[in-house]
C-alpha cells in the first residue's frame, strides 16, 4: 500500500520509499524515513497531490512520489 491510498487523518509506518535522486535524498533531509510514522493531512484539488505530516515535518508532495512510498497500517 501507498502513502497516496490513505485517506485523509490516517496513519501508517514507512516501510519502503521508492525513488531514487534528488526527491529521495529530499524526504531523507526532512526525516521522512523507513520505520517513520507518516500521517496523510490532506489532499490537493483534484488529487493531484497529497499534504503529509512525519513528525514536526509538513510536505506537500506529488502524486507519483506519493505512490512510491510504501507504508504499512
Amino acid at each position: 500500500m501507498s502513502v497516496f491510498e490513505l485517506k485523509a487523518g490516517e496513519s501508517a509506518e514507512i516501510v519502503k520509499i521508492n525513488s531514487s535522486g534528488g526527491a529521495a535524498a529530499r524526504l531523507n533531509s526532512l526525516g521522512i524515513t523507513a520505520g517513520k510514522r507518516v500521517t496523510v493531512l490532506a489532499f490537493s484539488l483534484f488529487k493531484s497531490g497529497v499534504l503529509i505530516g512525519c513528525g514536526a515535518v509538513r510536505v506537500g508532495i506529488r502524486k507519483s512520489l506519493a505512490a512510491g512510498i510504501e507504508v504499512e497500517r
